[in-house]
């Protein structure tokens, strides 16, 4: 199944994940007002993935049986489990970086407003296990964002380049703290345990739930496409 929707929208995905915002990330070229427009509104993205994953596990039917631990559905809550590990230690990590540079009112604080994209992500997280959808594509909702992540930053990385001390206070702060952290080894990890789970339920090529998780991928693909702030 993941083979398939990586070949649904190629070029898609290739712009949304090749943003010219990561270029300037990767070469501490962002203004400092579009850096934290895009950290306030990565830190409310992230705040809405507890709920998220929330709904998937309960509606996950977990197994009672000794073996328990070796069935899918049991695996699928692990790194579900992991995935809120993550996703906590990751607003953590945005407010402490708003607070080492002086960020807080434009990141964290009380008004600051959901944008387009991030509206959108939230909406389509509510929706994503409702009816008869189930926790499948719920899943597949969760490894398309994470896969188009690691991509994204995967390619910002490979355009990193030394830095030489100029620039405006806190622009480094991409190259230092965000890029290494949905580029590493441990994240690519994690995203690679989430496809495989997804390619392990055995989704029937063609049927309700395939043409809703390719419906589903199309979304994420577009909404990451309009999630980078534009940069001159």
């Amino acid at each position: 199944l993941t083979t398939h929707l990586l070949s649904l929208t190629p070029s898609h995905l290739h712009t949304a994940t090749t943003h010219p915002f990561l270029l300037a990330a990767a070469t501490s070229t962002l203004p400092p007002s579009i850096l934290t427009t895009w950290l306030a509104q990565d830190r409310l993205y992230a705040l809405s993935y507890p709920s998220f994953i929330g709904s998937i596990l309960s509606s996950l039917p977990l197994p009672s049986h000794p073996s328990r631990s070796t069935s899918l559905e049991w695996r699928v809550a692990d790194v579900l489990i992991d995935a809120l590990a993550n996703i906590r230690r990751e607003i953590g990590m945005f407010e402490e970086v708003a607070r080492q540079e002086g960020w807080e009112a434009e990141v964290c604080g009380g008004e600051v407003e959901e944008g387009t994209a991030t509206r959108c992500y939230r909406d389509l997280f509510a929706g994503a296990t409702g009816g008869a959808k189930g926790w499948v594509v719920g899943l597949v909702v969760l490894w398309a964002t994470e896969e188009c992540y690691l991509r994204a930053w995967k390619f910002a990385k490979s355009h990193c380049v030394a830095q030489k001390g100029e620039g405006d206070a806190g622009q480094d702060v991409m190259a230092r703290v965000f890029i290494p952290n949905w580029s590493s080894e441990e994240f690519e990890g994690f995203v690679g345990r989430l496809r495989g789970l997804v390619d392990e339920v055995g989704v029937e090529e063609g049927g309700w739930v395939w043409r809703e998780c390719e419906r589903a991928w199309r979304q994420v693909v577009w909404i990451e496409s309009i999630f980078w702030p534009d940069v001159e």
